[in-house]
């Protein structure tokens, strides 16, 4: 991966820059990503599922069964009830013997038919002791001013109860409820919620809360148990005619019990986890179940905690830094494979924290930061690979046949890899026999574009009977051609192939001697060699200067067996095999014994002192291959 790296410095210039751009937008706005991580939370609580409430909570719901019953029994509107049913409703509620009664209906002006009413509601909860009233800071805004005031029940009543607490729950961007600030401030005063004051008093102490727990703006994200009705819920209507089963009765004995509408005229509902989005019809979850969460998560102590800016800050790194790393692999599938799993591996973690610490590891800056990295990354490698790819297939272009580039590119990317396997192949050397002096004569005589024309037919002629078997031509130097077999992809016939070639190269001369600008004086002619052995080919260079390189020292030993063929030539043949006697073909020692009974081949030719080469090269003049790969063990030329 770090051969990679160095090799493509240039990839690391768009992603590095996105990344710093990403680290800078969470220092300088950490709420950039929020709406998302917020609905990642919403995720968080689906795939947890419902869990039971930690303590003794019930709701009496002001519901749709208990309107219709009142109103087609009694004729009463539970909406416009006198203060004096509402004392009734303690009543009942007190003789089961809860431990607290919290109110969730505001009681702040006096009743509108009856004042006397307001007496008897308030007698009745002081007579109960244990009620909690809820207030409301009420907020007013007029263009640029905005005035808030404190809306909290009357007199007689905040007298009269244990205590009272606000109502309000502040919204997400998204308009859903997720948290809660257990005290407001306003005018220079402390007041706790509704909610606070309910787990207050049924702790018998204060709810300690961490500082380092308090969001910025003084809030804690609410565990949210699971969707509504996960708290035991019964219809007031069943209340205040005794219709309670003897179980549902006992329920209430020692219990925290909530009142509260749960209607949608009453329009306190509300969206948070558990319900669907706002856009789908999902009537939302009614706030008096909303306080029980709040109530439970508070006396449990588990609200969820989030991360330090420090902590996003870090894994947003992390995450680009890991998707720009992978994803400058040099295989795209295994690359997305290993990023995938990284991703798979950090939600399950994730999930995992949510469980099991109520810990909310950041997901959205995070994942965005690995998806807009990465797809830079992919991106930029797909313009890079496309360059390198158009220069590739540019310069293998004539050297194969279409189905073998074809083959290649599929793979090229496995060129690129710095540390490459050795291969064994068979490299072919060819040139025309007489080449140089032939072109000083056709220069002399002002002939020079025939000997172009003829090298264009003569390398025409030669790439396709080398294509036909496979081969790829490396490289083309005037007449000179350099042929490999068994490269770029592995073939285990490489040998052969290239014998094959050699043949039909040599075959091929003969249609040649017609445009040989020198047929008047010499014939045309050619040496050919072939040697074989473990070679590394790679793709070196960049940008503008992309070549397909071949290393190793068969290369030269068989450029030293191809000169020698200007030898070999005055070396008397014998007769017999398809070569003509224009041509000569040498094999190197290690070529002959991987097609020795598939060949006809002159044995006699001696062994040669070669440059750079200790020992003396042993090589056979080939005269033929068997007709339909025929076993030619056995056959001999003519002597």
């Amino acid at each position: 991966m770090r051969a990679a790296f160095r090799r493509r410095p240039l990839r690391w210039t768009l992603p590095g820059a996105i990344l710093l751009a990403l680290l800078l937008l969470q220092w300088w706005q950490p709420g950039w990503a929020a709406r998302a991580e917020l609905w990642s939370v919403d995720a968080r609580f689906t795939l947890r599922g419902q869990e039971a409430p930690r303590f003794p909570i019930i709701i009496v719901a002001l519901d749709e069964s208990s309107a219709q019953s009142l109103g087609d029994l009694r004729g009463e509107n539970i909406r416009m009830w006198p203060r004096s049913r509402w004392a009734e409703l303690v009543e009942k509620i007190d003789a089961l013997n809860p431990r607290l009664i919290g109110i969730d209906v505001m009681f702040d002006v006096p009743d509108p038919c009856n004042e006397a009413n307001d007496v008897r509601l308030s007698e009745a909860i002081a007579a109960a002791g244990n009620v909690v009233l809820v207030s409301h800071l009420e907020h007013t805004g007029y263009f640029t001013y905005e005035l808030t005031t404190l809306s909290p029940p009357i007199a007689s009543l905040d007298l009269a109860a244990a205590g009272s607490g606000l109502v309000d729950l502040p919204l997400d961007d998204d308009g859903s409820i997720r948290r809660l600030v257990p005290v407001y401030s306003w005018e220079g005063q402390n007041h706790p919620t509704f909610s606070l004051v309910l787990a207050t008093l049924y702790n018998g102490a204060p709810v300690r809360v961490d500082a380092r727990d308090l969001q910025p703006d003084s809030a804690l994200p609410i565990n949210f148990r699971g969707p509504e009705r996960t708290f035991r819920t019964v219809s007031m209507v069943d209340v205040l005619e005794g219709a309670l089963s003897a179980g549902d009765a006992r329920l209430f004995e020692d219990a925290i019990v909530l009142v509260g509408y749960t209607t949608l005229l009453e329009q306190d509902r509300h969206f948070a986890p558990f319900s669907t989005r706002q856009d789908s019809g999902d009537e939302g979850i009614a706030g008096v179940e909303i306080h029980a969460n709040v109530i439970d998560t508070l006396l449990a102590g588990d609200w969820l905690r989030r991360p330090p800016a420090w902590l996003s800050i870090t894994l947003v790194a992390v995450a680009g830094l890991v998707a720009l790393a992978v994803l400058n692999l040099n295989e795209p599938a295994r690359a997305l494979l290993i990023l995938s799993g990284y991703a798979a591996a950090y939600l399950i973690a994730g999930q995992l924290f949510f469980i099991r610490a109520d810990f909310i590891l950041p997901m959205a800056a995070p994942v965005a930061a690995a998806v807009a990295v990465g797809g830079a990354a992919l991106g930029e490698r797909w313009v890079f690979v496309e360059h390198e790819k158009r220069h590739l297939r540019q310069r293998f272009a004539g050297m194969m046949s279409e189905e073998r580039l074809e083959a290649v590119m599929e793979r090229w990317d496995r060129l690129l890899e710095a540390e490459r396997p050795q291969k064994e192949a068979a490299i072919l050397f060819a040139d025309i026999r007489g080449f140089t002096s032939a072109t000083e004569t056709l220069m002399r005589e002002g002939r020079i574009a025939e000997m172009v024309c003829f090298l264009t037919t003569y390398i025409d002629t030669m790439s396709e009977a080398v294509c036909a078997e496979g081969g790829v031509i490396y490289d083309i130097v005037g007449d000179g051609l350099m042929i490999l077999f068994g490269v770029p992809e592995p073939d285990p016939e490489y040998a052969r192939q290239a014998v094959k070639a050699a043949v039909d190269m040599a075959l091929a001369t003969e249609t040649l001697q017609e445009a040989w600008p020198l047929r008047d004086c010499r014939p045309f002619g050619m040496g050919i060699g072939v040697h074989c052995g473990p070679v590394v080919d790679a793709v070196v260079g960049r940008g503008r200067r992309v070549k397909y390189a071949v290393i190793g020292d068969p290369v030269n030993t068989a450029a030293r067996i191809e000169s020698h063929c200007k030898a070999v030539m005055e070396l008397p043949r014998p007769p017999g095999g398809q070569v003509p006697e224009t041509v000569t073909i040498l094999l190197s020692d290690r070529v002959y014994a991987q097609v020795r009974e598939h060949v006809l081949v002159d044995e006699s030719v001696p062994p040669f002192e070669a440059r750079g080469k200790a020992e003396a090269l042993e090589v056979v003049r080939l005269l033929g291959v068997c007709k339909d790969d025929r076993n030619c063990s056995g056959c001999a030329p003519e002597q």
